[in-house]
């Protein structure tokens, strides 16, 4: 049996962060986190040292992908980033392993998971 990954998610929506706290649960993941900007969410992976996280691009304070650079200074946490918006390419693309359009599907989140932590 594999044990249950522990996800940070962070977005400035409340309701998209409830929608993905009942997709990761349908996932058999575990929410140990929930940050509404860039720092808060800095700060809540130094606190749990997650197996992975999902952010939205676009936050207050620091976007997602300003807050999985500093997460990539000290960990090797995986990342997940999504949007409504286009996809980051060129130098952002290297601090996450994969990229969701919104809204998110469970099938394209659960590929989106084994991509980052194969094996889990």
């Amino acid at each position: 049996m594999t044990r249950r990954l522990r996800i940070v998610i962070a977005d400035d929506e409340d309701d998209i962060r409830r929608g993905f706290c009942r997709l990761l649960a349908i996932l058999g993941c575990q929410v140990v986190g929930e940050a509404s900007n860039g720092r808060e969410l800095i700060e809540i992976c130094i606190a749990e040292e997650p197996d992975l996280v999902i952010t939205d691009i676009r936050m207050p304070i620091l976007s997602g992908l300003e807050a999985a650079s500093e997460i990539a200074k000290t960990t090797q946490t995986p990342v997940i980033v999504v949007s409504s918006y286009e996809q980051p390419c060129g130098d952002e693309s290297q601090f996450f392993v994969d990229f969701l359009q919104k809204p998110v599907s469970v099938p394209d989140l659960e590929s989106a998971i084994a991509k980052a932590c194969p094996g889990s």
